[in-house]
């Protein structure tokens, strides 16, 4: 996905004179053509991403499209406040797009890992959060969002999955499957852990906020089915799992919901990321091995 970024934003840029992409010191390679095409509209911050996120909001303000783009702990964590202040409580359009989302830089230890990301920035008024499968859908969700008044977070992973249908943003795509097993709902390229379930999956790239329609629609799911399972890679605590249980509790249902996902520690060990994944219960074999 990191590549269709490039070359989405190349794209908009010669569409939109706004546009003006802020870096933490990486992805020069990636960003190389878009740099010497618009040198004035390209900006290397260095390793200061507070700073960044601050500049991309006095830009804003002067009515550009920032972009701000780095690693996603460093983004998230580091800028926390300047996003909540600078961005959220002033409702500036800059776009975030993260990288290296969850462990996909395990090999670099447990500083690089970011699975909370999502949960932080949930509760935060005004910001739209959106974790995109692969290439097709975040150019989707990026376009058809760019230039909307809102500031968004965008988290991209290395893997993706291979499904191959239209999604709009703040919106779901229900696969059906059988009525008398769990729901189960799912984000970004985890789609493709659940290719041999039976379930019915409701897939959400779209974090925050739902369209009232989709909101609807998963509590109609819930109503036929209030047994769920949650499978993400991210915190199980704040993100896509706590989103569907509060449309349910609005909506005055009481669901039996399982989450698949990071718990509330520390993974501290090196390696693959899809070594964490094995020890954490995230693979396809295990997602639906015990009951809800």
């Amino acid at each position: 996905m990191r590549k269709a970024f490039a070359e989405l934003l190349l794209e908009k840029a010669r569409e939109d004179e706004k546009l003006v992409v802020l870096i933490g010191d990486i992805s020069h390679h990636l960003l190389r053509d878009f740099e010497q095409e618009f040198p004035d509209r390209f900006y290397n911050i260095g390793i200061c991403e507070q700073s960044m996120v601050g500049a991309a909001a006095g830009l804003a303000m002067r009515g550009f499209r920032p972009v701000v783009h780095t690693i996603a702990p460093f983004c998230v964590e580091r800028a926390y406040e300047q996003i909540k202040v600078d961005l959220c409580y002033q409702e500036l359009d800059v776009t975030i797009v993260s990288v290296g989302g969850s462990f996909d830089y395990a090999h670099l230890g447990c500083t690089h890992h970011c699975y909370s990301d999502l949960s932080i920035l949930r509760p935060l008024p005004n910001i739209e959060l959106f974790c995109p499968g692969n290439k097709k859908e975040f150019k989707n969700l990026f376009n058809k969002t760019w230039a909307n008044g809102n500031p968004k977070y965008f988290k991209i992973f290395k893997d993706v999955h291979h499904k191959d249908f239209e999604i709009d943003p703040y919106e779901c795509h229900v696969i059906p499957g059988n009525d008398n097993l769990p729901l189960i709902f799912t984000c970004g390229h985890t789609l493709d852990l659940l290719s041999d379930k039976e379930n019915t999956v409701v897939y959400l790239p779209t974090i925050e906020p739902l369209s009232q329609t989709t909101e609807l629609k998963i509590l109609e799911l819930l109503k036929k089915q209030n047994q769920c399972i949650c499978v993400e890679e991210n915190s199980t605590i704040g993100s896509l799992g706590d989103k569907i249980f509060d449309i349910a509790s609005i909506g005055g249902l009481n669901i039996n919901m399982k989450k698949v996902g990071i718990p509330r520690k520390f993974c501290t060990n090196y390696g693959k990321p899809n070594d964490h994944r094995e020890a954490l219960g995230l693979v396809a074999d295990r997602i639906c091995k015990d009951d809800v």
